[in-house]
């Protein structure tokens, strides 16, 4: 006689689809283990107190983004609106850069000001060509009232009625062989930066600010003698967000322990300007800096607009 055992079907439910999460970068302990007297100058530098100062009577409001890559974040309401390049992945077509132009011009904001990036080849003279081509596309896209600017100035008008000086520039230095608007590190391409610049605009950050170590000296050393009010760069993915710079010897012991990497001189050097500084406490911050990157450094991470008032 045939023996029928049971048999016993055990239902096992779908995963759920798992949210992409980021990667998390060293420890405090990893950090310090790694270079301790960068570290703890990093720390120092973070307690140091700054007066951001008072707005003035007829303050504008300025929405920061750069480097979106096709992305269509929710936009902010404000008076300007600024993309600070890398608006379209390289090698894009014409429809897709009029696509973001297109997406910009909706925006509400009653001044756009656009510069190009490292990956806006579609826009630099140095690709493939030449002046004529590039030109070419420029004419044949639809600006709207975006205003575009590469290594110039403008003056606009904010409507309460306040006039802003703004420069912008796509140059970028040189880190990939195939990136456009890059110049040798040794070069100093900012000198064109007018003196009393209200908000300035370039692609690349000032070196060892929001940057890795991947940004300009010599355009550091301009923000040094001649401070703009409000910088907005993108470029470096890792370090969305702000920075208050009060141009003052913390800020300048700061810079060369990042340069070096360390360093137990550079760091007593850091540790003698934050007790100055600590004495200081109505020493106000001249710029606020912005790194304005939407797409981030790890995969589908991805920031929001950054909206400062000057």
């Amino acid at each position: 006689m045939a023996r029928h055992e049971s048999q016993t079907t055990t239902h096992i439910p779908p995963e759920e689809p798992q949210e992409p999460q980021e990667m998390k970068g060293p420890s405090a302990w990893q950090q310090f283990r790694d270079g301790p007297c960068l570290f703890v100058a990093r720390k120092m530098s973070a307690w140091r107190p700054i007066n951001p100062g008072e707005l003035p009577e007829d303050p504008v409001t300025v929405v920061c983004i750069s480097n979106t890559y096709n992305q269509r974040p929710q936009i902010p309401p404000g008076d300007i609106l600024i993309h600070a390049g890398d608006m379209v992945g390289g090698g894009s077509s014409l429809a897709n850069f009029q696509a973001s132009l297109n997406w910009l011009n909706e925006q509400p904001h009653h001044i756009k000001i656009v510069v190009a990036g490292r990956r806006d080849k579609y826009l630099s003279k140095t690709k493939k060509g030449g002046p004529h081509w590039r030109n070419g596309l420029r004419r044949k896209a639809d600006w709207g009232d975006i205003i575009y600017l590469e290594h110039e100035k403008a003056v606009v008008a904010a409507e309460n009625g306040r006039l802003l000086r703004v420069f912008g520039s796509p140059y970028s230095p040189t880190s990939i062989h195939w990136t456009a608007f890059e110049y040798p590190r040794d070069q100093n391409v900012w000198n064109k930066i007018p003196n009393n610049v209200d908000i300035l605009i370039t692609h690349t950050p000032p070196l060892t600010h929001l940057d890795s170590l991947e940004g300009c000296w010599h355009l550091l050393h301009k923000l040094w003698k001649r401070p703009p009010r409000l910088h907005v760069f993108g470029s470096v993915l890792e370090h969305h967000g702000t920075e208050l710079l009060c141009y003052d010897d913390l800020q300048n012991a700061m810079e060369q322990i990042e340069v070096a990497g360390g360093g137990f001189v550079n760091l007593l050097k850091v540790v003698k300007a934050f007790v100055r500084s600590w004495f200081r406490p109505d020493r106000k911050a001249k710029t606020e800096l912005v790194n304005a990157c939407i797409v981030g450094g790890e995969p589908d991470s991805h920031r929001e607009p950054i909206t400062v008032v000057i």
